[in-house]
């Protein structure tokens, strides 16, 4: 009985070699939206999901659905905003967006492309 135990042992151990070590994927997917901005990011939405308020220096992090779209948000000067890129999260990864006062933002009430720092100056 020993042996074959010792045996058993032996061909596990050539067997977990061989094959290398197994990835998991993860059990969500899951979208991360980082404000290192100085503006307070207000009723922040992507693919129909509701992020909240976001404020400087603070983390938003759901499980989302796999999708496309714009990151849209209001700022505190009542006008809507989105994202100039499209941000494309697939099934089972976390992705991340880090919004600074230099990410390119389109104003959806002006119909005008600018800055995000730019909003704290009536723009």
């Amino acid at each position: 009985m020993k042996k074959l135990l010792t045996y058993c042992f032996l061909f596990l151990q050539v067997i977990s070699c061989s094959t290398g070590t197994i990835e998991a994927k993860p059990e969500a997917t899951k979208f991360l939206m980082q404000n290192k901005s100085s503006v307070r990011l207000l009723s922040v939405e992507w693919n129909n999901t509701d992020f909240g308020d976001i404020l400087p220096g603070k983390t938003s992090e759901k499980i989302v659905s796999e999708g496309d779209d714009y990151v849209r948000f209001s700022a505190s000067n009542g006008k809507q905003y989105r994202t100039y890129i499209l941000y494309d999260v697939r099934k089972y990864t976390r992705d991340t967006i880090s919004f600074t006062d230099k990410i390119p933002v389109y104003n959806e009430t002006d119909k005008k492309l600018g800055k995000l720092g730019d909003i704290l100056n009536g723009n």
